[in-house]
């Protein structure tokens, strides 16, 4: 086999397994659905989807997962002595286990806007597919502590790491009035 037909197999193959894995049924859909996933809705998702060789995707070989979570509007945490957000997500699927990297950002609008960073987090945690719930939290609880009223922002990109690499999402709360102590 030359080299050049390998490299457009390869090609081939990466641009179905680009399709599969956002969920579409062609290039154009699968370009949709990626830019789709950058929207500030509140939910953001990430999935993962492989199949068997040959484009085989049937339900016994395709091994897929699907992680949603909700960003929370942020607030005052008595516990924390802090202004927190949290994100909570869960997974479905039929791998056992994935490994979920979510990176949080707190921003704040003391008076007048733009925003500035106020707070970030960056944390993988392993998920069970199928599972309960599972939370992050910007700050991170043993983390940077934020005081002072103003408006209030959480935003997050979440993506599966492995057992192999998903598309990635990003959503953000609402911009909300926080008073603190």
């Amino acid at each position: 086999m030359s080299k050049s037909v390998s490299r457009r197999a390869v090609a081939a193959v990466a641009a179905a397994s680009a399709v599969l894995l956002l969920g579409g049924t062609d290039i154009a859909s699968a370009q949709t659905a990626a830019q789709a996933s950058g929207s500030e809705s509140g939910t953001v998702t990430s999935s993962v989807r492989t199949g068997g060789t040959d484009g085989d995707v049937s339900t016994k070989r395709t091994r897929w997962a699907k992680c949603t979570g909700t960003v929370n509007n942020p607030h005052w945490s008595k516990g924390g002595k802090s202004v927190i957000f949290k994100t909570r997500l869960s997974c479905k699927g039929n791998i056992p286990r994935v490994h979920v990297r979510v990176r949080g950002q707190l921003l704040k609008c003391p008076g007048l806007c733009p925003p500035s960073t106020v707070a970030t987090s960056d944390e993988t945690k392993t998920v069970a597919v199928n599972g309960g719930n599972v939370t992050y939290y910007t700050p991170k609880p043993k983390g940077k502590k934020i005081r002072g009223d103003g408006s209030y922002q959480g935003k997050v990109t979440m993506q599966i790491t492995s057992p192999f690499p998903g598309t990635k999402g990003s959503a953000g709360s609402k911009l909300v009035k926080v008073d603190t102590p």
